[in-house]
Protein backbone atom coordinates (compact mmCIF):
# COMPACT_ATOMS: atom_id res chain seq x y z
CA UNK A 1 0.00 0.00 0.00
CA UNK A 2 1.42 3.37 -1.01
CA UNK A 3 1.40 6.33 1.32
CA UNK A 4 -1.41 8.71 0.29
CA UNK A 5 -0.51 12.24 -0.72
CA UNK A 6 -1.47 15.05 1.66
CA UNK A 7 -5.02 16.22 1.08
CA UNK A 8 -5.11 19.95 0.37
CA UNK A 9 -8.42 20.78 -1.34
CA UNK A 10 -11.55 19.34 0.24
CA UNK A 11 -15.12 19.67 -0.95
CA UNK A 12 -17.83 19.73 1.70
CA UNK A 13 -21.58 19.46 1.16
CA UNK A 14 -23.80 20.57 4.00
CA UNK A 15 -21.16 23.10 5.06
CA UNK A 16 -23.74 25.52 6.48
CA UNK A 17 -25.33 22.87 8.71
CA UNK A 18 -24.60 21.99 12.31
CA UNK A 19 -21.87 19.41 11.61
CA UNK A 20 -20.64 21.18 8.49
CA UNK A 21 -19.84 24.43 10.26
CA UNK A 22 -17.65 22.61 12.77
CA UNK A 23 -15.96 20.55 10.06
CA UNK A 24 -15.17 23.52 7.82
CA UNK A 25 -13.67 25.48 10.70
CA UNK A 26 -11.37 22.61 11.70
CA UNK A 27 -10.33 21.90 8.11
CA UNK A 28 -9.42 25.55 7.59
CA UNK A 29 -7.69 25.69 10.96
CA UNK A 30 -5.50 22.83 9.74
CA UNK A 31 -4.70 24.69 6.52
CA UNK A 32 -7.02 22.94 4.05
CA UNK A 33 -8.56 24.74 1.09
CA UNK A 34 -12.29 24.09 1.44
CA UNK A 35 -14.81 24.17 -1.39
CA UNK A 36 -18.35 24.33 -0.01
CA UNK A 37 -21.53 23.64 -1.98
CA UNK A 38 -24.31 26.08 -1.12
CA UNK A 39 -27.87 26.71 -2.33
CA UNK A 40 -27.54 30.47 -2.00
CA UNK A 41 -24.79 33.05 -1.78
CA UNK A 42 -22.99 33.00 1.58
CA UNK A 43 -20.59 35.61 2.92
CA UNK A 44 -17.02 34.40 3.33
CA UNK A 45 -16.06 34.63 7.02
CA UNK A 46 -13.68 37.38 7.99
CA UNK A 47 -11.19 35.50 10.13
CA UNK A 48 -7.51 34.64 10.31
CA UNK A 49 -7.75 30.88 9.76
CA UNK A 50 -4.94 29.73 7.45
CA UNK A 51 -7.06 27.64 5.10
CA UNK A 52 -9.25 29.20 2.43
CA UNK A 53 -13.00 28.84 1.86
CA UNK A 54 -14.61 28.99 -1.57
CA UNK A 55 -18.38 28.78 -2.00
CA UNK A 56 -19.74 26.97 -5.05
CA UNK A 57 -23.38 27.83 -5.66
CA UNK A 58 -25.58 24.89 -6.59
CA UNK A 59 -27.56 21.93 -5.30
CA UNK A 60 -27.33 18.16 -5.32
CA UNK A 61 -29.84 18.10 -8.17
CA UNK A 62 -27.69 20.34 -10.40
CA UNK A 63 -25.21 18.14 -12.26
CA UNK A 64 -23.33 21.09 -13.79
CA UNK A 65 -22.86 22.68 -10.37
CA UNK A 66 -21.67 19.36 -8.94
CA UNK A 67 -19.09 19.04 -11.71
CA UNK A 68 -17.76 22.51 -10.84
CA UNK A 69 -17.82 21.67 -7.15
CA UNK A 70 -15.78 18.46 -7.30
CA UNK A 71 -13.27 19.70 -9.89
CA UNK A 72 -9.81 19.87 -8.32
CA UNK A 73 -10.84 18.29 -5.02
CA UNK A 74 -8.52 15.82 -3.33
CA UNK A 75 -11.42 14.67 -1.15
CA UNK A 76 -15.17 15.15 -0.94
CA UNK A 77 -17.02 14.91 2.36
CA UNK A 78 -20.75 14.48 1.84
CA UNK A 79 -22.79 15.80 4.77
CA UNK A 80 -25.79 17.31 3.00
CA UNK A 81 -29.20 15.70 3.13
CA UNK A 82 -32.66 15.95 4.60
CA UNK A 83 -33.35 14.89 8.19
CA UNK A 84 -37.00 15.93 7.94
CA UNK A 85 -39.27 16.10 4.91
CA UNK A 86 -42.93 16.17 3.95
CA UNK A 87 -42.82 12.93 1.97
CA UNK A 88 -40.88 9.76 1.22
CA UNK A 89 -40.22 11.07 -2.28
CA UNK A 90 -38.44 14.13 -0.89
CA UNK A 91 -36.22 12.00 1.34
CA UNK A 92 -35.34 9.77 -1.61
CA UNK A 93 -34.66 12.72 -3.92
CA UNK A 94 -32.46 14.57 -1.44
CA UNK A 95 -30.66 11.72 0.28
CA UNK A 96 -30.46 9.06 -2.42
CA UNK A 97 -30.54 10.72 -5.83
CA UNK A 98 -28.42 13.61 -4.56
CA UNK A 99 -25.77 11.23 -3.25
CA UNK A 100 -25.75 9.31 -6.53
CA UNK A 101 -25.24 12.49 -8.59
CA UNK A 102 -22.42 13.70 -6.34
CA UNK A 103 -20.64 10.35 -6.48
CA UNK A 104 -21.04 10.18 -10.25
CA UNK A 105 -19.56 13.66 -10.66
CA UNK A 106 -16.60 12.79 -8.46
CA UNK A 107 -15.96 9.40 -10.07
CA UNK A 108 -16.01 10.97 -13.55
CA UNK A 109 -12.90 13.07 -12.83
CA UNK A 110 -9.59 12.03 -14.34
CA UNK A 111 -8.26 11.79 -10.79
CA UNK A 112 -11.26 10.95 -8.59
CA UNK A 113 -11.13 12.26 -5.02
CA UNK A 114 -11.33 10.41 -1.73
CA UNK A 115 -15.07 10.19 -0.98
CA UNK A 116 -16.52 10.11 2.53
CA UNK A 117 -20.27 9.75 2.90
CA UNK A 118 -21.57 10.70 6.34
CA UNK A 119 -24.73 8.64 6.63
CA UNK A 120 -26.56 7.84 9.88
CA UNK A 121 -26.93 4.98 12.33
CA UNK A 122 -30.60 5.07 11.33
CA UNK A 123 -29.54 3.35 8.08
CA UNK A 124 -29.13 0.16 10.13
CA UNK A 125 -32.93 -0.04 10.52
CA UNK A 126 -34.39 1.02 7.14
CA UNK A 127 -37.82 -0.41 7.91
CA UNK A 128 -38.45 2.11 10.69
CA UNK A 129 -38.91 5.33 8.74
CA UNK A 130 -38.61 6.99 5.37
CA UNK A 131 -35.54 8.81 6.64
CA UNK A 132 -33.85 5.58 7.73
CA UNK A 133 -34.70 3.95 4.40
CA UNK A 134 -33.30 6.87 2.45
CA UNK A 135 -30.03 6.78 4.39
CA UNK A 136 -29.62 3.04 3.72
CA UNK A 137 -30.35 3.58 0.04
CA UNK A 138 -27.90 6.49 -0.06
CA UNK A 139 -25.20 4.05 0.99
CA UNK A 140 -26.18 1.43 -1.57
CA UNK A 141 -26.01 3.81 -4.55
CA UNK A 142 -22.27 4.28 -3.92
CA UNK A 143 -21.45 0.67 -4.80
CA UNK A 144 -20.99 1.23 -8.58
CA UNK A 145 -18.36 3.90 -7.94
CA UNK A 146 -16.06 1.91 -5.65
CA UNK A 147 -13.86 0.78 -8.53
CA UNK A 148 -13.27 4.38 -9.56
CA UNK A 149 -12.51 5.99 -6.20
CA UNK A 150 -11.86 5.32 -2.54
CA UNK A 151 -15.17 5.49 -0.65
CA UNK A 152 -15.93 5.29 3.07
CA UNK A 153 -19.33 5.37 4.75
CA UNK A 154 -19.62 6.74 8.27
CA UNK A 155 -22.68 6.10 10.44
CA UNK A 156 -22.79 8.41 13.44
CA UNK A 157 -25.51 8.06 16.08
CA UNK A 158 -27.25 11.15 17.51
CA UNK A 159 -24.83 14.08 17.27
CA UNK A 160 -24.90 16.93 19.79
CA UNK A 161 -22.80 19.93 20.72
CA UNK A 162 -22.59 23.70 20.31
CA UNK A 163 -24.85 24.89 17.51
CA UNK A 164 -27.35 22.03 17.63
CA UNK A 165 -30.93 23.28 17.97
CA UNK A 166 -32.39 19.80 18.49
CA UNK A 167 -30.60 18.89 21.72
CA UNK A 168 -31.10 22.45 22.98
CA UNK A 169 -34.72 21.45 23.60
CA UNK A 170 -33.57 18.79 26.06
CA UNK A 171 -31.60 21.31 28.11
CA UNK A 172 -34.43 23.82 27.99
CA UNK A 173 -36.80 21.19 29.40
CA UNK A 174 -34.34 20.16 32.10
CA UNK A 175 -33.90 23.80 33.06
CA UNK A 176 -37.64 23.97 33.64
CA UNK A 177 -37.49 20.95 35.91
CA UNK A 178 -38.78 18.13 33.74
CA UNK A 179 -37.62 15.80 30.97
CA UNK A 180 -39.85 13.96 28.50
CA UNK A 181 -38.40 10.61 27.40
CA UNK A 182 -39.86 7.73 25.36
CA UNK A 183 -41.44 5.08 27.57
CA UNK A 184 -39.34 2.24 26.16
CA UNK A 185 -38.07 -0.14 28.87
CA UNK A 186 -34.38 -1.00 28.56
CA UNK A 187 -33.90 1.28 25.53
CA UNK A 188 -30.25 2.13 24.88
CA UNK A 189 -28.68 4.63 22.51
CA UNK A 190 -25.26 5.94 21.59
CA UNK A 191 -24.24 9.57 21.21
CA UNK A 192 -21.29 11.51 19.87
CA UNK A 193 -20.14 15.10 20.38
CA UNK A 194 -19.83 17.02 17.13
CA UNK A 195 -16.12 17.69 17.71
CA UNK A 196 -15.48 13.96 18.07
CA UNK A 197 -17.40 13.28 14.86
CA UNK A 198 -15.23 15.84 13.06
CA UNK A 199 -12.15 14.11 14.47
CA UNK A 200 -13.38 10.77 13.12
CA UNK A 201 -13.90 12.30 9.67
CA UNK A 202 -10.38 13.74 9.73
CA UNK A 203 -9.00 10.32 10.72
CA UNK A 204 -10.73 8.82 7.69
CA UNK A 205 -9.45 11.33 5.15
CA UNK A 206 -5.99 9.86 4.51
CA UNK A 207 -7.15 6.23 4.70
CA UNK A 208 -7.52 4.77 1.23
CA UNK A 209 -8.18 1.11 2.00
CA UNK A 210 -11.82 0.42 2.84
CA UNK A 211 -13.63 -2.91 2.95
CA UNK A 212 -16.93 -1.29 2.05
CA UNK A 213 -18.76 -1.89 5.30
CA UNK A 214 -20.16 1.18 7.09
CA UNK A 215 -18.12 2.45 10.01
CA UNK A 216 -19.75 3.49 13.29
CA UNK A 217 -18.47 5.99 15.86
CA UNK A 218 -19.67 7.08 19.28
CA UNK A 219 -18.42 8.37 22.64
CA UNK A 220 -17.03 4.94 23.53
CA UNK A 221 -19.66 4.25 26.18
CA UNK A 222 -20.05 0.44 26.31
CA UNK A 223 -23.69 -0.48 25.85
CA UNK A 224 -24.68 3.11 25.17
CA UNK A 225 -26.87 5.29 27.37
CA UNK A 226 -30.41 5.00 28.68
CA UNK A 227 -33.01 7.77 28.47
CA UNK A 228 -33.26 8.45 32.22
CA UNK A 229 -29.48 8.68 32.45
CA UNK A 230 -29.33 11.20 29.62
CA UNK A 231 -32.12 13.25 31.19
CA UNK A 232 -30.23 13.28 34.48
CA UNK A 233 -27.03 14.32 32.68
CA UNK A 234 -28.90 17.18 31.02
CA UNK A 235 -30.13 18.22 34.43
CA UNK A 236 -26.61 18.23 35.82
CA UNK A 237 -25.49 20.44 32.94
CA UNK A 238 -28.09 23.09 33.85
CA UNK A 239 -27.77 22.44 37.61
CA UNK A 240 -31.29 21.09 38.01
CA UNK A 241 -32.72 17.69 38.94
CA UNK A 242 -35.48 17.25 36.36
CA UNK A 243 -38.52 15.09 36.91
CA UNK A 244 -38.34 12.34 34.30
CA UNK A 245 -41.68 11.85 32.52
CA UNK A 246 -41.96 8.72 30.32
CA UNK A 247 -44.09 9.38 27.24
CA UNK A 248 -46.04 6.30 26.07
CA UNK A 249 -46.11 5.22 22.44
CA UNK A 250 -49.73 6.34 21.97
CA UNK A 251 -48.87 9.88 23.06
CA UNK A 252 -45.84 9.97 20.79
CA UNK A 253 -47.93 8.86 17.82
CA UNK A 254 -50.55 11.49 18.68
CA UNK A 255 -47.84 14.15 18.75
CA UNK A 256 -46.38 12.77 15.53
CA UNK A 257 -49.75 12.88 13.81
CA UNK A 258 -50.28 16.46 14.92
CA UNK A 259 -46.78 17.41 13.76
CA UNK A 260 -47.38 15.79 10.38
CA UNK A 261 -50.72 17.59 9.98
CA UNK A 262 -49.20 20.98 10.80
CA UNK A 263 -46.32 20.26 8.42
CA UNK A 264 -48.69 19.52 5.55
CA UNK A 265 -50.70 22.69 6.24
CA UNK A 266 -47.70 24.98 6.58
CA UNK A 267 -45.43 23.25 4.08
CA UNK A 268 -42.70 23.07 6.70
CA UNK A 269 -41.58 19.59 7.79
CA UNK A 270 -41.51 18.85 11.51
CA UNK A 271 -38.85 17.00 13.47
CA UNK A 272 -41.57 15.06 15.29
CA UNK A 273 -43.77 13.37 12.69
CA UNK A 274 -45.75 10.16 12.45
CA UNK A 275 -42.92 8.67 10.41
CA UNK A 276 -40.31 9.58 13.04
CA UNK A 277 -42.00 7.93 16.02
CA UNK A 278 -40.84 4.34 15.26
CA UNK A 279 -37.24 5.59 15.46
CA UNK A 280 -37.92 7.09 18.90
CA UNK A 281 -39.50 3.84 20.08
CA UNK A 282 -36.74 1.60 18.75
CA UNK A 283 -34.94 0.07 21.77
CA UNK A 284 -31.48 -0.38 20.28
CA UNK A 285 -29.51 2.53 18.87
CA UNK A 286 -26.20 1.34 20.28
CA UNK A 287 -23.08 1.58 18.12
CA UNK A 288 -21.40 -1.82 17.81
CA UNK A 289 -20.10 -2.03 14.24
CA UNK A 290 -16.53 -1.54 13.02
CA UNK A 291 -15.18 1.90 13.79
CA UNK A 292 -12.69 4.33 12.27
CA UNK A 293 -9.14 3.02 12.71
CA UNK A 294 -7.26 5.17 15.19
CA UNK A 295 -10.30 7.13 16.36
CA UNK A 296 -10.47 7.99 20.08
CA UNK A 297 -13.35 10.19 21.33
CA UNK A 298 -12.52 13.03 23.70
CA UNK A 299 -15.96 14.01 24.99
CA UNK A 300 -18.09 12.01 27.42
CA UNK A 301 -21.70 13.00 28.05
CA UNK A 302 -21.04 14.90 31.28
CA UNK A 303 -18.40 17.16 29.74
CA UNK A 304 -20.08 17.28 26.34
CA UNK A 305 -23.43 18.37 27.76
CA UNK A 306 -21.72 21.04 29.87
CA UNK A 307 -19.87 22.27 26.79
CA UNK A 308 -23.17 22.49 24.89
CA UNK A 309 -24.95 24.32 27.71
CA UNK A 310 -22.07 26.76 28.12
CA UNK A 311 -22.33 27.59 24.42
CA UNK A 312 -26.10 28.04 24.64
CA UNK A 313 -25.70 30.40 27.60
CA UNK A 314 -23.03 32.40 25.75
CA UNK A 315 -25.49 32.83 22.86
CA UNK A 316 -28.35 33.87 25.10
CA UNK A 317 -30.30 30.72 24.29
CA UNK A 318 -30.35 29.58 27.91
CA UNK A 319 -30.02 31.61 31.05
CA UNK A 320 -27.01 31.08 33.27
CA UNK A 321 -27.31 28.48 36.01
CA UNK A 322 -24.75 28.85 38.75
Amino acid sequence: MTTPQPIATIGVTGATGFIGRHLVRVLRRDGAHVRALTRRAVATPNDDLPGSLTWVQGTLSDEEALARFVAGCDAVIHLAGSIKALSRDTFMADNVAGTRRLAAAAAALAEPPRFIHVSSLAAREPRLSNYALSKRESEKVLAPYRDAMSISILRPPAVYGPGDAETLRIFAMAARGFALVPAVPDARLSLIHVEDLVTAILELLPQREDRGEPLEVDDNRPGGHDWPGLAAAAGEAVKRAPRIIPVPAAALYLGGAFGALVAQITGRPSTLSWDKVPELLHPDWVVRGPTVPGFRPRWDVANGFKNTVDWAISQGLLKSYS
